[in-house]
């Protein structure tokens, strides 16, 4: 879920939410407008929405906010950084062990936890010590070889791994990679690698909870949002051709599947077959794995 409550956001903020079930949310929402001073806002629920309990993150220099990450309904993890274009821009990772009502900043691009990624793209964790956190490394490294940072003990420390690459023929400028999805120790990585040729799309795979990958096969398209649902089951949309692709054997072989004149944003699937895809405020669905895709009309309130 991406969104907020009615009222709470300004205009030019973008909030960012996440059910782990049917009770438990969590929102953060940044300053309006993206202007350091103000903090954030955390708003929570464990009765489906029903009503909202309000919390504030005192980071006087945070513009932005990644998705809330609860483990469980009493521990999780926020991201958030400075706006970008002023400099180096300031990461930093806060911590809560209550619910999302009081939260500890634990790691920063700033400090001497080895959180030295410059841009982020989002944190998974595993379990209460095991997370990782994506995007790269900016200017604070190589971005030709992906890499993400992986933390064994809650947050409080991380370390660089790089993944392997082994992309024959191609001169590579950046790699992105994208917040990954457990499965226990089992881990898929989707990363967009942007090359002279055109952007491709690797789904890394590891089965040690991080330590080491292994790469699958490199899928053309600049994939925007890739929805991994199980070990089989994985999606990729590209916003900007309309591509759309699928795996049902985690990454060894792709299919364009779309037959939609739509350009599919986030997605969401619960099964093999029945999945929701956003495009263009207009809300999709496929009963068929993404081969056809049927506009679904709601009303705004």
């Amino acid at each position: 879920m991406e969104g907020c409550v009615a009222g709470e956001c300004g205009t030019q903020s973008v909030c960012q939410g996440a059910f782990s079930n049917d009770h438990d949310a969590w929102i953060a929402i940044p300053p309006d407008q993206q202007q350091p001073g103000q903090g954030i806002t955390i708003l929570r629920t464990h009765n489906g929405g029903k009503s909202w309990d309000r919390a504030k993150i005192n980071d006087p220099l945070v513009g932005i906010v990644d998705t809330p990450h609860f483990v469980n309904d009493q521990q999780g993890w926020l991201e958030a950084s400075s706006t970008p274009g002023a400099g180096h821009t300031v990461i930093d990772i806060w911590h809560s062990l209550d619910g999302g009502m009081n939260w500890t900043k634990i790691a920063s691009n700033t400090d001497n936890s080895g959180f030295n990624m410059g841009y982020v793209t989002g944190l998974s964790f595993r379990d209460a010590q095991t997370g990782i956190a994506t995007g790269n490394l900016s200017e604070v490294g190589d971005n030709t070889i992906p890499s993400i940072l992986l933390t064994q003990n809650g947050g409080q420390n991380w370390q660089t791994v790089s993944l392997p690459h082994v992309l024959g023929g191609y001169t590579v400028s950046l790699n992105i990679s994208q917040p990954p999805v457990f499965f226990g120790n089992l881990v898929f990585l989707p990363v967009v690698i942007k090359t002279q040729n055109g952007d491709l799309l690797i789904l890394y795979r590891s089965e040690d909870s991080g330590m080491n990958w292994v790469q699958t096969t490199p899928v053309p398209i600049a994939a925007e949002n890739t929805y991994v649902m199980d070990t089989f089951h994985a999606w990729a949309t590209d916003t900007q051709n309309g591509k759309f692709y699928r795996t049902i054997d985690g990454g060894k072989h792709w299919t364009d599947t779309s037959n939609t004149p739509y350009h599919l944003g986030a997605l969401s699937f619960i099964d093999a077959n029945n999945g929701w895809g956003i495009a263009n405020q207009t809300l999709m669905h496929t009963t068929d794995g993404g081969k056809e895709w049927q506009k679904i009309p709601y009303t705004q309130q």
